[in-house]
C-alpha cells in the first residue's frame, strides 16, 4: 500500500514537473502583443513595426510634424511616438529602407488600385462634420452590376441616408460622387467620410436626404494619365450613362430628372465631373469639381461654347481648389475660359493643397446647396 501511494506521489509530482515546465515553455513562446497605432490619452500616438532585417525605417505622416525616423528597440520592433497629433483624417505609411509600405497592424487602409497608406482618425472635440456623431446614420451598401459597355462587371457603393429603409415610398434625389487618380469607389467613404458628412448635415437640417452613387473612375484599364484622359473620361460616361444609372434607377429609390442628378468630383474625378456634366446638362443640374484635373474645352463640345441654353438647364456649376493645389493655373485658366464664354458658375479659391482634408471640406460646403 505504502508503495503504490509512493509511486502515485511520484507520478503526480512528475505530471506537475512537466505542466510546470510547458506553462514556462508557452510563457517563453507566447507572441509579444505588438499595437499600431496606438492612441494615448494625451493625443501622442505610437506606431510600430516589426522589422527585424531593416536598416531604417521612417514613419511618413501627412499632419504637421508626422514625418519622423524610427528606433529598433530590444525587441527588434522600431517605434516612435508623436503628438499630440491635431484632430482629423489622416494619411501615413512607413519607409523601410525606401520601400513605401502600410501599417501591416492597422486593418484601417486607404481604398486605392496600390494600396500604399493607412489611416490614422483622431477625432476631434467636439466632433467635426467628418466625425461620427450621436445622429441617425444612413447605409453603405456594396453592391455589383453588370457593364454592358465595359464587357465586364463593376462594382458600385452606394449611400442611402437614415430611414431609407423604413419609409419604402419615398423617392431622393441621387448625388454621383467620383474619386481621384488610384483610388476607387470605396475612398469617398473609408477615407473621405462622406456618408458621416452626409449624415450630421442631414441631422443639422442643412442638407436634403440624398443617395451618394460611387463608381470605380478607372473605367479605362490602361494608362489615365495625360494622354489617357480622354480615353477613361469616354468610357466611364458610356458606362455611367449605359449602364450604372440604369441599375440605379432600378434598385433605388430616385428621383428622375436631371434637376434631381448632381455629379461632383476630386482631381481626376472633378475632370469627369466637368466633362461628363457639361456634356449632358440635360442629365446633370447640378456639377461640381474640387481640384479637378480640367477637362480639355473641346470634350466638352456645344456646353461652353453655347452658354445661354446650358445656363437655363443648369442650376449649379461649382468648382473649388486650394491655394497651394499643384492644379491651381490649370483651374484658374478654365474658370477664366467659362467667364469669357458667359457660363455662370461659383469660384471658390481656399486656403490648401490637393488633399482629403480639403475635399471633405468642399463635400460639406457643396451638399447643402444641391437639390435646393
Amino acid at each position: 500500500m505504502k508503495n503504490r501511494l509512493a509511486s502515485l506521489v511520484s507520478i503526480i509530482g512528475g505530471v506537475a514537473l512537466l505542466a510546470g515546465v510547458e506553462s514556462a515553455s508557452a510563457q517563453r513562446a507566447a507572441p509579444m502583443v505588438v499595437r499600431s497605432p496606438e492612441m494615448a490619452d494625451d493625443g501622442r500616438v505610437t506606431f510600430r513595426l516589426r522589422a527585424p532585417k531593416a536598416a531604417e525605417v521612417k514613419l511618413v505622416g501627412q499632419w504637421s510634424g508626422g514625418r519622423a525616423t524610427m528606433t529598433k528597440d530590444s525587441n527588434q520592433v522600431w517605434n516612435v511616438t508623436l503628438g499630440p497629433v491635431p484632430a482629423g483624417v489622416w494619411e501615413y505609411s512607413f519607409s523601410v529602407d525606401g520601400m513605401m509600405m502600410i501599417d501591416p497592424l492597422n486593418t484601417v487602409v486607404k481604398p486605392q488600385r496600390e494600396p500604399r497608406v493607412s489611416i490614422l482618425h483622431v477625432p476631434a472635440k467636439p466632433p467635426a462634420i467628418h466625425d461620427r456623431q450621436d445622429v441617425p446614420h444612413g447605409a453603405v451598401r456594396t453592391q455589383i452590376y453588370t457593364s454592358k459597355s465595359l464587357g465586364r462587371v463593376r462594382p458600385i457603393t452606394v449611400y442611402t441616408p437614415p430611414g431609407y429603409d423604413q419609409k419604402t415610398t419615398e423617392t431622393f434625389p441621387v448625388l454621383y460622387l467620383q474619386h481621384g487618380m488610384t483610388d476607387n469607389q470605396d475612398s469617398w467613404t473609408l477615407h473621405g467620410k462622406a456618408h458621416w458628412i452626409l449624415d450630421n448635415l442631414i441631422a443639422a437640417g442643412r442638407t436634403k436626404p440624398m443617395i451618394i452613387v460611387m463608381l470605380d473612375g478607372h473605367a479605362y484599364l490602361e494608362d489615365v494619365g495625360p494622354n489617357g484622359f480622354v480615353q477613361n473620361a469616354a468610357q466611364l460616361e458610356r458606362d455611367l450613362l449605359e449602364d450604372a444609372m440604369p441599375f440605379v434607377e432600378a434598385n433605388f429609390r430616385v428621383k428622375p430628372g436631371a434637376e434631381n442628378r448632381a455629379i461632383v468630383g476630386l482631381s481626376m474625378g472633378g475632370g469627369h465631373s466637368l466633362a461628363i456634366g457639361l456634356r449632358h446638362t440635360d442629365k446633370f443640374a447640378w456639377i461640381g469639381a474640387f481640384s479637378a484635373a480640367t477637362p480639355p474645352p473641346a470634350f466638352i463640345g456645344s456646353t461652353i461654347t453655347d452658354s445661354k441654353a446650358a445656363n437655363q438647364r443648369l442650376k449649379l456649376l461649382w468648382i473649388g481648389i486650394g491655394k497651394d493645389d499643384f492644379l491651381l493655373q490649370m483651374n484658374k485658366g478654365f474658370e477664366a475660359a467659362l467667364t469669357e464664354k458667359g457660363l455662370r458658375h461659383e469660384w471658390h479659391l481656399t486656403d490648401g493643397d490637393h488633399s482629403w482634408p480639403v475635399w471633405r471640406r468642399y463635400l460639406a460646403d457643396i451638399a447643402p446647396k444641391l437639390f435646393q
